[in-house]
C-alpha cells in the first residue's frame, strides 16, 4: 500500500507498519544529497534535501527507503510509558517510581535495598519526574565537564542538555558541549566516558589516534571505554523508548 497525503507536493504523511507518520521536508542550501531520519517516539519522518530537489524526487526517495523505515520500526522497542509503579533505570540502578502523597518533593530512597524515586501526588507527577531527571543530568554532566576541561586546560563556552536521538554528546567548533539528558539512566562510568570523549574534542576535532589517546587519559584508569560504548549500544534503545508525559504522539 502506498499512501501519501497529496500528489505533486512534498509528502505530509506516510503509513508505515500500520502507523501514520508525519513527514517533514527541509530544503537546505548546503545539502548535497537527500537524507532521512525516523523518530518513532514522535511518529515522524524527517527528510533533508538540497534546495533544488523537486517534490517528485522527494516522493521517490521516501518510497525507495520504505523497507529501511519499516525495519527501523521493527527493530526499535515499543514505547514504554512511565507510570506509578514503573521500574526505570536511574544512575545505572533499576529504580521504582512511587507516587507518594507523604512527600513534598521528588526523593531518592534506597534504605531497604530497593531503589525508588518517590514523587509528590500534586499536579503532573510523571512530567515533573522528567524535569527532575533532566536537571539531575545537567548538574551531573556539567560537574564532570568542568572537572575534565580544567584538567585539559581548555574551557568550554557552553553546555546544553537536550533530548537528542542520534548522538549522546557533541562538541562544536566554538567549544559548545551538548549531551543527551537520557545519559542519567546509565552508570556513572558511562557518563564519565561520554563527557571525556566530548571534552577531548576541545583539543582534537577528529577521531585521530591523538584524540583517542587523550580521551583515554581523561578517563579513570579502571574505566573500560569499550565497555562504556557497549552499554550505550545495548541500552540506548530502551532509554530512548521511555516516555514520561503519559501520551504517545
Amino acid at each position: 500500500m502506498r499512501i501519501f497525503s497529496k500528489s505533486f507536493q512534498d509528502p505530509e504523511t506516510i503509513i508505515l507498519a500500520e502507523r501514520r507518520f508525519d513527514v517533514s521536508v527541509s530544503r537546505l542550501k548546503r545539502a548535497r544529497r537527500l537524507t532521512l531520519r525516523i523518530d518513532t517516539n514522535a511518529s515522524r519522518v524527517k527528510i533533508s534535501a538540497p534546495a533544488s530537489v523537486d517534490e517528485a524526487l522527494v516522493h521517490g526517495f521516501l518510497e525507495r527507503n520504505r523497507p529501511w523505515l519499516e525495519r527501523q520500526i521493527a527493530e526499535r522497542p515499543d514505547l514504554e510509558i512511565v507510570r506509578d509503579g514503573s521500574l526505570i533505570p536511574f544512575r545505572g540502578q533499576d529504580t521504582q517510581i512511587i507516587i507518594d502523597p507523604a512527600v513534598t518533593r521528588i526523593t531518592f530512597d534506597d534504605a531497604d535495598g530497593r531503589p525508588s524515586l518517590r514523587l509528590p501526588r500534586r499536579g503532573e507527577p510523571i512530567l515533573r519526574l522528567q524535569h527532575f531527571l533532566v536537571d539531575e543530568a545537567r548538574r551531573d554532566l556539567t560537574t564532570r565537564a568542568e572537572r575534565l576541561s580544567n584538567v585539559l586546560g581548555r574551557p568550554f563556552h557552553s553546555l546544553h542538555v537536550r533530548d537528542t536521538k542520534s548522538r549522546w554528546g557533541s562538541c562544536s567548533s566554538r567549544a559548545g558541549l551538548n549531551f543527551s539528558w537520557r545519559l542519567i539512566f546509565g552508570e556513572d562510568r558511562v557518563r564519565e566516558y561520554v563527557v571525556a570523549h566530548e571534552v577531548a574534542h576541545l583539543r582534537h576535532m577528529d577521531h585521530s589516534p591523538a584524540f583517542w589517546a587523550l580521551c583515554e587519559a581523561l578517563c579513570p584508569p579502571d574505566l573500560d571505554i569499550d565497555w562504556a560504548k557497549r552499554q550505550l549500544r545495548e541500552n540506548g534503545k530502551r532509554w530512548h523508548a521511555l516516555v514520561f508525559d503519559g501520551s504517545v504522539a
